[in-house]
């Protein structure tokens, strides 16, 4: 199926490309305004794309006690005494990527000693707030001569699928070849290779290799396709990641923090063999930076979502080729 098929400008395909917002609301609302933000200041954007990783990491448990509110963020204690302290504290929480929930002392000691009912609520939280990032997308983008695509990565759940098949203004294009205009197809991934943390899309190197073999059959022409693939290619200087101990612990050398790469070999292979005109990456949020692989420009755009940064890179297709390409962030 196509997805919003139209002709293709005479100025070029605006492409805002992100990844990894993690439950960061800040995050999400700056990658739906991009298009308007960055046209108002010149630089058109036609398309915009998320490249996974849309949803959280952790509950932040708050506290319902006689007279106030209590918390720990950040490492520390916070007491909040009135309703307009409980409501900046939610703000904050929904910047950092994480999700606030208040219990009674009663309900929080169920809570702590019940993993079924932490993933119950933990599950929910991640649905809900997702719900309102795509009604809020769904109200900003009626209207706007933009295309928007969203894929999950590798952290999120299944679920997510099906409330991006309900929202409207929006695609999701995973394990799909949509077309962006009458020059550009997308072909578009959001699993994982193995990692330490046995995420829910986390998938082994010959899966990736089979489903990319087989997207790319659907492609009718790769020299001007995108390749939207969570996970960047294997040791590219796009998937340098801390190095972990046994215990998932960052290795620590003379030097600081070693550092090794993570990347997937099976979207390695797949660039060399396909040379498409451009890849989109995500999923290390340290390694952001452009590489080349033979003819293939590949992105990973990094993420500072829990600092309420949102990086990005802004792209301009013309005449088949990749114009130009920028790392932004704001």
């Amino acid at each position: 199926m196509i997805w919003f098929r139209r002709k293709t400008r005479s100025d070029g395909l605006g492409i805002f490309f992100c990844s990894d917002v993690h439950g960061s609301t800040t995050c999400f609302k700056k990658f739906v305004n991009a298009a308007t933000y960055y046209r108002q200041r010149g630089q058109p954007v036609h398309c915009l794309i998320l490249g996974g990783d849309l949803t959280g990491k952790l509950i932040v448990p708050v506290i319902r006690e006689d007279s106030h509110y209590r918390s720990y963020l950040l490492g520390r204690e916070v007491e909040l005494a009135t309703a307009v302290e409980l409501q900046e504290f939610v703000k904050q929480c929904e910047t950092l990527g994480v999700y606030p929930n208040v219990f009674s002392a009663e309900e929080y000691e169920a809570f702590r000693s019940d993993s079924s009912l932490q993933e119950a609520v933990f599950r929910r939280l991640m649905l809900q707030r997702l719900e309102e990032w795509l009604a809020f997308a769904a109200d900003r983008l009626r209207g706007l001569d933009v295309s928007c695509y969203i894929l999950p990565g590798n952290d999120d759940i299944p679920e997510v699928d099906d409330l991006l098949a309900q929202a409207s203004w929006i695609v999701n294009p995973d394990r799909k070849v949509v077309r962006l205009d009458d020059t550009y197809e997308m072909l578009s991934l959001g699993l994982s290779n193995p990692t330490p943390f046995e995420c829910p899309r986390d998938v082994p190197e010959e899966e990736l290799a089979r489903l990319l073999d087989e997207l790319a059959s659907q492609v009718e022409r790769l020299q001007t396709c995108i390749f939207t693939i969570h996970v960047p290619p294997f040791n590219t200087g796009l998937d340098l990641a801390p190095a972990l101990d046994d215990e998932l612990r960052p290795r620590i050398g003379p030097q600081g923090v070693e550092m090794a790469p993570v990347g997937s070999t099976a979207v390695r292979e797949a660039i060399l063999k396909y040379q498409p005109l451009l890849s989109l990456h995500g999923h290390i949020h340290e390694s952001k930076g452009v590489a080349r692989l033979g003819r293939t420009l590949c992105v990973n755009a990094g993420s500072e979502y829990s600092e309420g940064i949102l990086r990005g890179a802004l792209i301009t297709l013309r005449d088949g080729e990749v114009a130009s390409h920028l790392l932004v962030s704001g």
